[in-house]
């Protein structure tokens, strides 16, 4: 079936935040540090005050003066040794200290955004500059340290090892780059003292929580609205400091404020993502069986710790650094550290796609070494079917999958038993060929605060509230085709409400970790259960029977042996006007538990190399995964599809840069951040090899996040095994391959 959402996505008649009407708006520009690294010694806001149509120009100082609090960070993590999370103060507008290029000093409210652009350029501050810290590895501002494993047992590993292989590797700081920049538009009600924010999110009412507590209020004073999204994976999940200033400036002029990023704002002050640098040793047996993995990585989290920011380094990357495989012993440290750069936080897979790059990378470097081959080796140490469930040794449990199935199924699909005769054809046309596995695991799916309603609406509809937000998944169709499949009514007579802390339960989770259909989905059925149950006695005085002889199924309560019965919508909305029976047409469930799940799949990429340009052509890329059950398998397709290419474009031509010393951003527009077009890529090849997980009642494990976690390590070895040697790191442009080639 077609998604619902395409109609009005495709005709142009969705509402983005730009659709969004605000009488009266007015318009407000940001003044940004030009340095990476300073400290504020003067500012003059004189000259803008005077330029026509400004209505206000805020310093620091004024929104201190407002109480306006730092912005926080939701996840802040102890070091092991117990030294608390660090984390710089991160104000709305800085006050005495700059410590990234981008970084907001003054806000110019005024009648048109051009007027605020042109009294913005007169507003003059003084900086004294200061060193920048660029390099994670070299940076004393350390947010944690965390050390997971068994470092004796490790150690002693590697005492009696074969075979120890080491490689250090950097997985490349990315940006989301979405199709719809960040926006706000603020409101403030001074009657009631509250405030209105509407904004891209990932989920309202982590949004709600974030702002509330920079603005110094109740959660209940901020209504959060999101409408359509246009892209975010990851980067819309948390709160910018744009979003508090609107609302401040919106109360303190008593009139509707808008801001807008230009996509050179966007490039500058988006959240970034990736950014490891990493040291990993593998000890193997004399069969080239895996005795212990240890790590070092230093994640870099930018000027700021951002709401989610220890998402990547301390939590995801250590989730999925041991991959598919049977690791007996493990000693991985994780360091996150500050840089005067862009805050870093989480984006499509959250450390998954790092940590899984690196053992995948490992483990061809351990078949170089050794001599073994590299898909046998591979095979040699994944955990099979039988021994599940599997107690990984970061503590992770995997309940289900077959990993060696997986990888036989693509490696069959890609025809790698052929491949030497195609490698030879190349090399007689003077170019060089290569291929390259990349097997991957997820954690999807884990606790989350979502409370999911379920309501029959007097118009005979089925209305569906759910907290985690479509970003682009296709949560319009999925959820209704889920809950009718379920009910057994009509699907076009379902529909879900999202987007809106007004509308929906006071508590809900956000989009993210490949969790909406495992966290909202389960939520949906158990309320859908109860409204079930709840509706049984009015079904039964409907049909004059008693209530335990009532029967539901296929949408209908009705009494075994007769033809009597009444539709469920039928009889809610009949209910739903009548004061007294109304509160039985709707029915809530929170989250419970955890329903983590190991989402797991293997891809094969083939490329081929111009040795005289460098420049890297992808032949084929065929994907076997494991998701759990499909719900619509067109769009768990869409999403493995795009995943894949957000992956690759990591891997071949994507890299955020900054210049050494100063720290300018290098990559700042379009034409110096390279994005993957349509005509880079062949067709994808995807296959299904899915086992259905017992821990949610879907069976569901997660899709959107795959392609990334996956992607980068297939074609990465696959461009090694063309130009021959394992040195060769990402992003992997012409220049860097062409290097590779020659040695230099």
């Amino acid at each position: 079936m077609h998604r619902f959402e395409d109609e009005r996505l495709l005709r142009g008649t969705g509402r983005y935040v730009e659709d969004l009407d605000a009488a009266d708006c007015l318009h407000a520009v940001f003044v940004r540090s030009p340095h990476a690294h300073a400290r504020i010694v003067s500012f003059d806001s004189h000259a803008a005050r005077e330029s026509d149509g400004v209505r206000g120009v805020y310093s620091g100082q004024d929104f201190l003066a407002e109480g306006v609090r730092p912005l926080p960070c939701a996840r802040p993590i102890e070091s092991s040794d117990g030294t608390p999370f660090h984390a710089p103060t991160r104000n709305v507008l800085a006050l005495e200290h700059v410590r990234f290029v981008g970084d907001p000093v003054a806000m110019v409210v005024a009648t048109s955004a051009e007027a605020a652009a042109d009294a913005a350029e007169r507003v003059e501050i003084d900086y004294q500059p200061l060193p920048a810290a660029l390099d994670p590895r070299e940076s004393e501002e350390v947010a944690t340290v965390r050390r997971i494993g068994d470092a004796e047992a490790t150690a002693a590993a590697f005492e009696g090892a074969a075979h120890v292989v080491r490689v250090e590797r950097t997985n490349n700081r990315m940006w989301a780059a979405p199709i719809e920049t960040r926006s706000a538009i603020g409101r403030y009600d001074s009657v009631r003292g509250t405030y209105r924010l509407d904004t891209q999110s990932q989920g309202v009412h982590l949004m709600r929580t974030l702002i509330a507590a920079t603005l110094g209020i109740e959660e209940v004073r901020l209504r959060v609205v999101t409408p359509e999204v246009g892209g975010s994976f990851g980067m819309k999940l948390v709160s910018f400091p744009e979003q508090s200033a609107v609302l401040v400036a919106a109360r303190m002029l008593g009139a509707p404020v808008r801001w807008v990023s230009t996509r050179a704002e966007a490039a500058l002050t988006d959240t970034h993502a990736r950014d490891h640098r990493s040291v990993a040793e593998l000890a193997l047996d004399a069969e080239g069986r895996i005795l212990a993995l240890r790590c070092v990585t230093h994640g870099d989290i930018g000027a700021y710790a951002s709401a989610m920011a220890t998402a990547s380094p301390v939590i995801g990357f250590g989730r999925s650094l041991p991959n598919l495989y049977r690791v007996p012993a493990l000693d991985l440290t994780m360091r996150a550290a500050y840089t005067h750069t862009a805050p870093v936080d989480a984006l499509r897979g959250a450390g998954k796609p790092e940590g899984v790059y690196m053992m995948e990378r490992l483990m061809d470097a351990a078949a170089r070494q050794t001599g073994i081959d590299r898909m046998a080796l591979r095979e040699r140490n994944l955990v099979t079917p039988g021994e599940m469930p599997y107690r990984a040794p970061n503590g992770e449990t995997w309940d289900c999958g077959d990993f060696p199935g997986v990888m036989r199924t693509a490696l069959r699909a890609a025809d790698w038993d052929t491949f030497e005769s195609r490698r030879d054809a190349s090399r007689a046309a003077g170019r060089r060929r290569g291929f390259g596995v990349g097997l991957y695991l997820h954690t999807a799916g884990a606790g989350t605060g979502e409370t999911s309603a379920v309501e029959v609406s007097a118009e005979g509809r089925l209305l569906l509230y759910a907290g985690q937000q479509a970003i682009g998944q296709g949560h319009e169709t999925t959820f209704p085709l889920l809950l009718s499949r379920h009910l057994g009514v009509p699907v076009e007579a379902v529909e879900l409400v999202q987007g809106d802390t007004g509308l929906l339960p006071a508590r809900g989770a956000a989009t993210g970790g490949s969790a909406s259909l495992q966290c909202s989905g389960t939520t949906l059925l158990r309320a859908a259960d109860r409204l079930v149950e709840n509706l049984k006695p009015r079904a039964a005085e409907a049909l004059e029977a008693a209530s335990e002889d009532i029967r539901f199924a296929s949408g209908r309560y009705a009494v075994p042996g007769t033809d009597v019965g009444i539709g469920l919508l039928e009889l809610g909305a009949s209910l739903a006007g009548s004061a007294k029976h109304a509160g039985e047409c709707s029915a809530s469930a929170d989250f419970e538990g955890s329903v983590a799940t190991i989402p797991n799949g293997a891809y094969a990429c083939e490329v081929e190399i111009d040795p005289e340009t460098g420049a890297v052509e992808i032949q084929r890329f065929v994907g076997v995964n494991d998701v759990g059950r499909r719900i619509d398998p067109v769009i768990v397709d869409g999403q493995l599809h795009g995943g894949v290419a957000q992956g690759l474009g990591q891997a071949w031509i994507e890299q955020v840069r900054y210049e050494e010393g100063s720290g300018q951003l290098l990559s700042g527009s379009l034409m110096d951040y390279a994005l993957p077009r349509a005509d880079d890529f062949p067709e994808f090849e995807m296959h299904e090899a899915d086992i259905p997980t017992g821990n949610n009642p879907i069976g569901a494990k997660g899709a959107g996040e795959l392609g990334c976690v996956g992607a980068p390590a297939a074609f990465m070895n696959a461009v090694a095994d063309a130009a021959g040697t394992g040195e060769i790191d990402m992003p992997a442009t012409p220049e860097r391959v062409w290097r590779a080639l020659r040695g230099t």
